[in-house]
């Protein structure tokens, strides 16, 4: 019996512009055979060749009925083509979602992506495969944590506390038994200068600072309209500096 193709597992989570806004219909929008993504339920999940309209990406529909992008999609094509392998993507995320429901196992967004990763690795897809660690996690979140999120009625305001939850978040992360020391964690900057990118600060005061730690620019990023969310375009690029981003780590 040959052995089974190489793969790699990359989870995805945060807020609306990991999802893709509905509105971010631009841009290049990959499909390739190499890329399968799980379709978040639960113990009746599987695996589907990953699909811009289906879980986990957004699934509303924007105008005319065109798909949002996503820019893990973009990530994990490029990571598929460079290494020539299979990439399995994992993701959950939320729109106007606090880091206060990612910060431990029992806060709500992120037991549901500890949950699905857990039988997403029991699939027999990736136990064939011989897969049981996480390859790479992308994270975008933090446009609900600052005083002009007024439509979040609990959040965190502060820098100090920001960065006592997200370091309650990779702490949690870190307890799996899937995250191992080789399992990197790659950030994306919010939209600069919008009305909803004061934890931009997080990253300039150096939020992430592990050796297998990046966050990606959002630098020259155009959005939607409303200077909080990207457009499609912007989040297919933001994918590609996740990606280059990777490249540099070791």
């Amino acid at each position: 019996m040959s052995e089974s193709p190489r793969a790699r597992l990359v989870l995805f989570g945060g807020q609306s512009n990991m999802l893709g806004h509905r509105l971010a219909t631009g841009g290049a929008k990959p499909r390739s055979p190499r890329v399968r993504a799980w379709d978040n339920r639960g113990a009746e999940g599987r695996w589907r060749v990953a699909e811009l309209g289906q879980a986990p990406f957004n699934e509303v529909a924007g105008p005319e009925g065109r798909v949002a992008n996503n820019l893990a999609l973009h990530f994990a094509v490029l990571l598929a083509e460079h290494l020539d392998e299979d990439v399995y993507l994992v993701g959950h995320a939320v729109n106007g979602s606090t880091i206060l429901t990612w910060e431990g196992e029992v806060a709500e967004n992120l037991s549901r992506l500890v949950t699905e990763t857990n039988y997403a690795l029991h699939s027999p897809e990736l136990a064939e495969r011989g897969v049981d660690t996480v390859d790479t996690m992308l994270w975008h979140q933090g446009e609900s944590d600052e005083p002009e999120a007024t439509m979040v009625p609990t959040r965190l305001l502060t820098l100090e506390d920001y960065r006592a939850a997200f370091e309650r978040m990779r702490a949690a992360l870190a307890r799996q038994p899937w995250w191992t020391g080789e399992t990197r964690f790659i950030a994306g900057e919010l939209v600069r200068d919008g009305w909803l990118s004061a934890r931009n600060d997080f990253w300039s005061a150096g939020g992430l600072g592990g050796p297998r730690d990046a966050v990606a620019s959002s630098e020259g990023l155009g959005h939607t309209g409303d200077a909080a969310h990207f457009d499609g375009e912007a989040l297919a690029t933001l994918g590609r500096r996740m990606y280059e981003a990777r490249l540099r780590l070791p």
